[in-house]
Parts: structure tokens; C-alpha cells; sequence
């Protein structure tokens, strides 16, 4: 049996992958017991550079579509890139509580679909390739999802939901008590 370090899955919670934004049941800071506490407090800072790699290829990205460049050998990318490892360091060296089994299945895929982005970045040479662009987006959203995806399963984690924020209303009425400009 392959240890989660060495390529080996957790068990695979099918819930997750088959809906988009799934409901689950909220926990209770309160009734958390020892571990997934300890848990919880020393996964924070390796799901915050995950997201912080995630915003940092994103961003890397975002540049190569506008100047037309690509995004292989951007400096930034090894800053997400260590981001990425110390995280991975910390994740895949721990062994979760029952309670954190779950959101640490998230995690560990998160650190291989955010490897997975930076790897397909360095090889973007055109930033208006789409091909080369797609390689880097796909697997930049499987790793971001997942990170949406362990905050909901445990207290303590935050990430920004783009589909709750004021660009997915464009086209739709403002929210009550908002006054549109006109010209």
C-alpha cells in the first residue's frame, strides 16, 4: 500500500466531485475534539500558501493573456512554487484525525493539481496559446475547487467564492438598495 507521499489516493468521496458547490453538514467549532483541533491549527498555514500558489499562477496567467507572452520562466512562479512545496512538506507529512480525514483528502489533492499548474506553466512559452493557457487553467481550477472544497468540510478555512462576488451579477438586478448609475 502506497503512502499518500508516494501517489496513493486517499478513498475517493464521490459527494465532492459530483456536485458543484456541495452542501455539507457544518461543523461545530465548539464540539471539535483534541486532534482535529491540532489538526486544524497546523493545517491553516499550508492551506493559506496553497491558495496564495493558486492566486500567484492565476496572476501569472492573467499576465501572459494580456502582454501575449508566455508564462514559462516568470519569476513568480517559483515563489509559488516554494509556496506550493512548504505546504506539500507540511500536508503530506501528516497524519489526520478521523474527523480531518476528509479535508485532508482535499489537500493533498490540491498540492498535486496546483504542482500540476506550475509544471504546465513553465512549459507555456505563448501566452496566447490557448493550448498552453488551458494546460495551466485546467488544473489551476481542480486545484482551487479542492481547496473550496476542504474549506467547507472544516471551520478555519476561507477561500474567496468568485461565483458570490459582484462580477457573476453582471447582467442580473442589483441587490435591493443598490442605485445603478445611468448616463
Amino acid at each position: 500500500m502506497k503512502r499518500l507521499g508516494e501517489g496513493a489516493l486517499p478513498p475517493s468521496l464521490p459527494f465532492c466531485e459530483a456536485l458543484p458547490d456541495p452542501v455539507l453538514p457544518a461543523v461545530n467549532p465548539d464540539a471539535l475534539d483534541d486532534a482535529t483541533f491540532a489538526y486544524i491549527t497546523a493545517v491553516q498555514l499550508p492551506f493559506e500558501q496553497l491558495r496564495q500558489a493558486a492566486g500567484q499562477i492565476a496572476g501569472v496567467l492573467v499576465l501572459a493573456v494580456t502582454t501575449k507572452q508566455g508564462t514559462a520562466g516568470h519569476p513568480m512562479l517559483d515563489l509559488a512554487d516554494t509556496a506550493r512545496q512548504a505546504a506539500a512538506d507540511a500536508v503530506l507529512g501528516r497524519q489526520p484525525p478521523p474527523r480531518g480525514a476528509h479535508h485532508h483528502r482535499h489537500l493533498v489533492l490540491a498540492v498535486r493539481a496546483i504542482a500540476a499548474a506550475i509544471d504546465a506553466a513553465r512549459l507555456n512559452r505563448r501566452g496566447s496559446d490557448d493550448t498552453g493557457t488551458d494546460a495551466v487553467l485546467t488544473p489551476l481550477r481542480a486545484g482551487y475547487q479542492e481547496l473550496q472544497w476542504a474549506a467547507a468540510v472544516l471551520p478555519g478555512f476561507e477561500t474567496v467564492a468568485f461565483s458570490q462576488g459582484c462580477c457573476a451579477r453582471h447582467g442580473a438586478a442589483p441587490p435591493p438598495g443598490i442605485i445603478r448609475a445611468t448616463a
